[in-house]
């Protein structure tokens, strides 16, 4: 077949090349096999479509990535920075003042440390209904850490002593026995 031949049945070379290139895409995109399980031809995507779609969406989330990070996180950053954090009423009403997120940062802080605790380091919310004051959180939590700390080389330092004395009673034990050996004469008479 010939272009003129292809003009008489109404196919024009603009149709002709706009087939060709659909056709060359669509088996490029994807496949055609046999699935033995329904016994039927099948399409599915191809590998080379996988792979540009998988570059395409990389470059895409790239490209969203370096946007947010030059437009976004700065303002985000700016936002929580300058954020006035007040505590409200249940009709939302102010009840302290207002303090940028590093200030009420800095506040929670020292109000945890400095709440009263019970001998575990809990407030009096989080205890039980025995629960009885024992100090600043920092100051229980301080005294705590240096009991367990203590307790911790104590329990090494005996362990330490026993093995020492453990080893000296076995060697004097031996010593012992084998001073009595040199002493004992075995004689035999008949």
């Amino acid at each position: 077949m010939d272009i003129a031949t292809l003009e008489a049945l109404g196919i024009n070379k603009e149709d002709l090349v706009e087939r060709i290139i659909d056709q060359a895409v669509n088996s490029l995109l994807s496949s055609t096999g046999f699935n033995p399980d329904t016994e039927e031809e099948t399409r599915y995507e191809s590998r080379f479509k996988k792979e540009i779609e998988a570059r395409v969406q990389k470059s895409v989330d790239a490209k969203i990535a370096a946007l947010a990070e030059v437009h976004v996180l700065p303002r985000v950053g700016e936002m929580i920075e300058n954020a006035n954090m007040v505590k409200t009423n249940q009709y939302g009403e102010a009840k302290t003042p207002p303090m940028t997120f590093k200030e009420y940062i800095a506040h929670r802080a020292e109000v945890y440390m400095s709440e009263d605790t019970d001998m575990n380091g809990k407030s009096k919310e989080e205890g039980d209904y025995n629960w009885r004051s024992y100090g600043p959180r920092l100051t229980v939590l301080m005294r705590k850490y240096i009991k367990d700390t203590l307790e911790a080389h104590a329990k090494a330092a005996v362990t330490d002593v026993n093995k020492v004395i453990a080893d000296n009673i076995t060697k004097a034990a031996k010593d012992a026995i084998a001073a009595v050996a040199a002493n004992i004469k075995v004689a035999v008479t008949a």
